[in-house]
């Protein structure tokens, strides 16, 4: 076989570039060469600019601050992290529409949210379902003094205002419901339902050099802001459970596959959360093979000085007392009132301990048969921590709009929408408690994912 050289843009070259991607994935960074990506924001005289790697963006101020995210940057982002965001910016520099892929969890939103807070980014996000329907995206239907009108949604208001669209859950949409965006993908165009013309801007701008913006207004026609894209994050199908894309549909997307970080990776995270933890802390076995001491009991609730909003908790742990700080509701705390309908056992006392030491982090879920308690033990952790609570009966039948927002008609007749408990107990500080979650389809419960 004959050397052969692959010249710059050939068929050949494609090949080359791929076996070379292929070679250093098998091969990994110390078998294969692996360029390192610095992140870095430069503030000049002439604008602030953002650069990862070799390739530069120059920032602009958004017209709407409140819709850029926030504490989503890490203070150093791994260097695999650092690869998906130059890779998202190479994209976004080009003009195309990214689909992030990968196994279950948030890594892929959090890189694109991390994305959009660097570069000043507005959003526009939506969590599909089962449930998305074509005016969720488009435009939706109200009645104002008995006249019907149209309210730009997500997808719209993102083309009109040069935003950002991210469609997070592909996979659980309707394979009906996403092929009305294929138009705006493409061509960034769109028929609205109110008789508007989305277009894109360089047709927009061709047509405006020979007739006037009333002219134009009149026509109905709307400029699609050339600073506009689509971040799509979805699971691959038929790996787990969904909906595969469409071939037209995936056809739009320039795909992108977000794994797990790497072991060197998550080991430097974790030397950044602890610093003065030892690398050789505690070794690994089996579960059965050592037994690591539960929380007995709660000795002592009381307020934080130190921390607004937070409680001082002491557990009983392995014959020694463990104070920490964990969120606290509004009430003032009682730890010495008990709930008449409630009787502490040995049982009850160690799962609210747990319960306590598990309220620390993140949210939680109580799993036992009917009529165990559960809801007993839910009721007394949230007085025992000054919670108001806010329950939530979960059917079979529950859309993700009911976990939301309420649709209703005033008596007049016009529509109007009001929050649901769950949206409630986020703004009031509450304990929202979801009964019955194992009745609702999982696509909907996608929806509190973010």
């Amino acid at each position: 076989m004959h050397p052969q050289i692959l010249c710059s843009g050939s068929s050949a070259s494609v090949a080359s570039r791929r076996i070379r991607s292929t070679l250093g994935a098998v091969l990994g960074r110390n078998g294969w060469m692996w360029k390192t990506h610095e992140v870095k924001l430069h503030k000049t005289s002439s604008g602030d600019s953002l650069k990862i790697g070799e390739i530069i963006y120059k920032l602009k101020t958004p017209k709407n601050p409140e819709l850029v995210p926030v504490k989503h940057i890490l203070d150093s982002p791994p260097q695999a992290v650092a690869h998906h965001l130059r890779w998202i910016l190479q994209k976004d520099l080009l003009g195309q529409d990214m689909f992030l892929i990968g196994p279950p969890g948030p890594l892929r939103r959090s890189i694109a949210m991390q994305y959009l807070e660097l570069t000043r980014r507005e959003v526009e996000y939506v969590a599909l379902s089962r449930d998305t329907t074509e005016s969720d995206l488009k435009q939706r239907r109200e009645i104002r003094s008995g006249t019907a009108f149209y309210i730009d949604q997500c997808a719209v208001r993102a083309a009109t205002q040069g935003r950002v669209l991210v469609l997070d859950g592909l996979e659980k949409a309707e394979r009906n419901v996403l092929p009305v965006l294929n138009n705006l993908l493409e061509n960034r165009e769109m028929q609205l339902e109110d008789g508007r013309f989305l277009m894109s801007a360089t047709r927009y701008d061709k047509l405006l050099q020979e007739h006037t913006k009333e002219v134009l207004d009149s026509w109905k026609i709307v400029r699609v802001s050339e600073d506009f894209r689509v971040i799509a994050l979805g699971l691959p199908v038929p790996k787990y459970k969904g909906n595969p894309l469409d071939p037209p549909l995936r056809s739009r997307f320039q795909a992108r596959h977000i794994s797990y970080l790497p072991f060197k990776d998550q080991l430097e995270l974790l030397y950044k959360v602890g610093t003065n933890v030892a690398s050789e802390r505690h070794r690994f076995e089996l579960m059965d093979g050592h037994h690591i001491p539960a929380p007995s009991s709660v000795l002592s609730v009381g307020s934080s000085s130190d921390l607004e909003g937070h409680a001082d908790v002491t557990l009983h742990v392995a014959d020694k007392d463990i104070t920490f700080q964990v969120p606290a509701g509004t009430k003032p705390l009682n730890p010495n009132k008990r709930s008449s309908n409630f009787i502490s056992t040995p049982s009850h006392s160690q799962l609210i301990a747990e319960m306590i030491q598990s309220h620390m982090g993140k949210d939680m879920c109580v799993i036992g048969p009917k009529g165990c308690g559960k809801s007993v033990v839910a009721r007394e952790f949230a007085e025992l921590l000054g919670y108001s609570i806010e329950p939530v009966m979960l059917y079979q039948d529950m859309t993700a709009r009911d976990l939301l927002q309420q649709r209703y008609t005033l008596p007049n007749g016009d529509t109007a929408w009001r929050p649901s408990p769950l949206v409630n107990a986020a703004i009031e500080g509450k304990l929202l408690l979801l009964d019955g979650i194992h009745r609702v389809n999982q696509g909907t419960l996608a929806v509190l994912s973010r």
